[in-house]
């Protein structure tokens, strides 16, 4: 059986000088972030374990009324690494099996309080679904990863270490700087593989060269 790579891209804008679009962390913090996501966002909770918690998520639900795309969202809180404060995130989901949502997920920063939103920050600048049922790929083919343009931030966000671990498969970004990422094993590193080598990452940045 050929092994394939599922191309997940979205329009690509880029500058010479790009400025983060959204709150940044270092990359340790990044790593962290998404696997405590995909922990806690498995428990039944959610992380609103104190009344603090739970306030800080009705707070989120109700800043992002209306402003979500039509998905559903389960709202998860996490510590904010600054220590002032929680994040909720929204993740989306299609409540299908095998599908996964890549883009289109929103972190909400919240004061310790609970009450006021600092805040908000789209994770991506659409909506996209990887879904390994329906991938159009060849019938001989066995789905092993995928690729996903990144335009929001310089760094990979920390959703994509949460669905890469909730998948099962590593997930090969591109960011605005021109950088190629390979998230696994709730890890991000740089890949620098040549183009067209028989590595993931050499078919990734062979088909974003494209």
């Amino acid at each position: 059986m050929r092994i394939a790579y599922l191309i997940l891209s979205i329009l690509f804008w880029a500058t010479a000088a790009f400025a983060s679009e959204i709150r940044e962390f270092d990359l340790k913090t990044i790593e962290r972030l998404g696997n405590e996501l995909t922990r806690v966002s498995q428990t039944r909770d959610r992380g609103a374990t104190t009344p603090e918690r739970k306030r800080a998520r009705e707070t989120a639900m109700a800043a992002l009324r209306g402003n979500v795309l039509n998905i559903h969202y389960d709202y998860v809180v996490l510590d904010d690494p600054a220590g002032d404060g929680f994040l909720v995130y929204a993740l989306g989901s299609t409540g299908k099996s095998g599908q996964f949502v890549l883009g289109g997920h929103i972190r909400v920063s919240v004061s310790a309080d609970g009450r006021i939103v600092k805040r908000i920050d789209p994770l991506s600048r659409t909506l996209l679904i990887e879904d390994e049922k329906n991938t159009g790929l060849p019938k001989d083919t066995h789905l092993v990863g995928s690729y996903y343009n990144q335009i929001v931030s310089n760094k990979p966000v920390e959703t994509l270490i949460y669905i890469s671990n909730i998948s099962r498969r590593p997930v090969l970004v591109q960011t605005p700087d021109g950088k190629i990422w390979q998230i696994a094993n709730g890890k991000m590193s740089i890949d620098r593989s040549k183009p067209g080598s028989e590595t993931m990452g050499g078919a990734a940045r062979k088909a974003f060269q494209q």
